[in-house]
């Protein structure tokens, strides 16, 4: 088949055997979670580490996902590379992993290509990236391929940049369902790292933009996919709906040592 991005970080970040991958998110997605209501779910947040680590964590918001009718996403995530340093969207074709082909929304990427003045048609930026690869197994598992998406990764992140790609999204005649993928901050211990996360997740909760990205340079917050997140933010208190925290945990209470963690946010925008 014709253009399809193979994976790049199966066997490492997430199993490489189908079986094994549908029986890890399968432990996952399994749990009793707290109900939340709301008339209509905008997007969630969701970290993008190995399973191991951020995989439970990430459930907790798939799981508002599960009667989720529309089943067009745009999915949002940082290179963590750097470079390109605009914002660059997979345009068609699909994307593999150990679940199989998950089809690239070419309405979606159009519509926004259309409207963005700054996000450019960018395959290659894609290939190494994985902020935005990890979320599709869980998407195929709930959805048994019966979806697409749009993928976003932001080089730069500023807030110039953050308000552009909302305002656009904003424009859209049907906005879909909006994955954002980041991690919050990196490589403290435990107990430091979990006081820059209470930080950042407070002001995303307010959705207090410019205290955001105040906070980020002031205290030194490293959550790797701030402009996502910003983007997200916006468009939700433009939508008068709100941001709810339904879990957070670090990597050294999931999995490994609490010496040198990564922060791990699942949260949900819901208008109630």
């Amino acid at each position: 088949m014709e253009n399809v991005r193979e994976p790049y970080v199966n066997g490492a970040f997430y199993p490489d055997d189908p079986i094994q991958l549908r029986e890890t998110i399968k432990n996952f997605m399994d749990k009793n979670f707290e109900d939340i209501n709301y008339r209509k779910l905008i997007g969630i947040i969701v970290p993008h580490a190995g399973y191991l680590y951020s995989g439970s964590v990430a459930a907790h918001s798939y799981n508002l996902l599960k009667s989720n009718n529309d089943r067009k996403f745009l999915i949002i995530g940082p290179n963590h590379y750097g470079y390109p340093f605009y914002p660059a969207i997979y345009p068609n074709g699909y994307w593999e992993t150990p679940l199989g082909q998950a089809r690239v929304s070419e309405e979606v990427a159009s519509a926004i290509l259309n409207k963005s003045s700054i996000i450019t048609d960018d395959k290659e930026a894609h290939t190494v990236e994985h902020s935005i690869e990890v979320q599709i197994p869980f998407l195929q598992y709930m959805f048994n391929n019966d979806f697409e998406f749009a993928p976003i990764i932001l080089g730069k992140q500023d807030i110039e940049i953050a308000r552009n790609i909302a305002e656009t999204v904003l424009t859209m005649n049907k906005i879909p369902r909006i994955i954002i993928s980041s991690d919050l901050n990196h490589y403290l211990s435990s107990d430091k790292n979990n006081e820059k996360d209470e930080i950042i997740l407070n002001d995303i909760l307010k959705m207090n933009l410019n205290k955001f990205y105040y906070d980020i340079v002031q205290y030194n917050i490293t959550s790797c996919g701030y402009g996502a997140i910003a983007i997200l933010m916006i468009i939700t208190k433009k939508l008068g709906g709100k941001i709810k925290l339904l879990e957070h945990k670090n990597s050294g209470e999931t999995f490994g040592d609490k010496k040198r963690v990564v922060g791990y946010g699942a949260l949900a925008a819901i208008i109630e």
